[in-house]
């Protein structure tokens, strides 16, 4: 098994050389709170059995376990003969369970590729902060900022124990500050999803913060997004992150 990360236009030509293929293929979608269960009850003629058996097992290896838990998103099993035997994930969700056999049934990885989505963005990193939304490919939505917080003193004593309180409140309103500016700039939008990306441990305390958040908690994905720096060049490049697929070949 080996695996491939594909940009939106990358996983296009991959479909497109893949339909290009002769031969039968039996196409599996299921949607993210589906799967893996509608895999395992997944049930087709007696001269398919081979198929069901080799997806079966293929679902259930670690890589696989590992990236959908990580994506939540669902998953297209497009399996065929040897050298087009597939699992991808895609970065938004599955809308539906599905099986064919016969030609390949790309359809509904185009209907969630093809969909126009908003998405926002919340990068953050203790001192640092860039928030927006994007429609589509365009961002049409943003606000950075920063935030002084002490470093660790590491002397003891009281000075540490005073040190270490400042810290704290330092980074209380830091968190107040960003929950503002998120509702103060997404107000306005309904977005399909929202990303976090940066420190993934400032995520909980952010939520808690934040009202918007609060009540959109049900968008935010389950990724995190690997970014080094919460700035304005690392929220332009988020989108190209986000709109990622992953494809396993067995």
């Amino acid at each position: 098994m080996q695996s491939r990360v594909f940009s939106k236009n990358g996983l296009y030509h991959f479909l497109s050389s893949l339909e290009a293929q002769v031969g039968d293929f039996v196409t599996v979608y299921a949607e993210p709170g589906d799967f893996p269960s509608f895999i395992e009850k997944l049930s087709l003629q007696p001269k398919h059995n081979a198929y069901v058996d080799e997806i079966k097992s293929a679902v259930k290896t670690k890589a696989v376990i590992s990236g959908a838990r990580r994506y939540d998103t669902g998953a297209a099993i497009l399996w065929g003969q040897v050298g087009n035997k597939h699992i991808v994930l895609l970065p938004f969700p599955i809308t539906e369970n599905r099986v064919s056999v016969g030609n390949l049934d790309t359809s509904v990885l185009y209907g969630v590729l093809g969909r126009r989505y908003v998405i926002g963005v919340v990068l953050v990193a203790w001192g640092s902060y860039a928030i927006g939304i994007f429609d589509a490919d365009n961002l049409v939505e943003w606000k950075t900022g920063t935030g002084y917080i002490h470093k660790e003193h590491k002397k003891g004593g009281r000075s540490q124990k005073r040190f270490a309180r400042r810290t704290q409140e330092q980074k209380r309103d830091f968190l107040r500050r960003v929950a503002n500016r998120i509702e103060e700039r997404f107000g306005g939008f309904t977005p399909d999803y929202i990303f976090f990306g940066g420190n993934r441990l400032i995520a909980k305390p952010l939520i808690r913060e934040c009202r918007y958040l609060q009540s959109n908690a049900y968008k935010i994905s389950p990724r995190v997004l690997d970014v080094r720096y919460a700035d304005r060049e690392a929220l332009a490049g988020s989108l190209a992150e986000i709109t990622k697929s992953v494809v396993f070949t067995f």
